[in-house]
């Protein structure tokens, strides 16, 4: 597969992501506020939102990829690279909010989608 390919998936997943978030938390009007932020900075240049997303994951990592909830419940953020205008920030705040409520299976559906977008990433050039 073609890089444009992966980048392709990776926003698809984000949307997908984002629809999932929507779902599990109807009454939560950021959710559909951050889809439509994405839907839009993939119009105006597609691998921007592949570009975010790494710059925001690069510290937090390996705790995605293991699943340590400290990545929600312990984390300030406060060193994340610039990435004010992207959002990420402000969803994983949101699940931060959340966390604690979760079923064992959303814990896991959330990862699962965080761990997929950070294997997509690597393969975006």
């Amino acid at each position: 597969m073609t890089s444009i390919t992966y980048l392709t998936a990776f926003n698809n997943l984000i949307i997908k992501f984002n629809n999932y978030l929507i779902e599990t938390f109807p009454e939560e009007n950021d959710f559909k506020i951050y889809k439509r932020g994405f839907e839009l900075l993939f119009k105006a240049n597609a691998k921007k939102s592949c570009i975010f997303f790494k710059n925001y994951i690069i510290n937090y990592r390996e705790k995605i990829i293991n699943k340590d909830e400290t990545f929600f419940l312990e984390n300030d953020y406060r060193d994340i690279v610039d990435t004010s205008q992207d959002g990420m920030e402000d969803i994983v705040n949101k699940l931060k909010k959340y966390w604690d409520q979760l079923s064992d299976n959303n814990k896991t559906k959330i990862w699962d989608y965080l761990i997929a977008l950070i294997k997509l990433s690597d393969l975006v050039v």
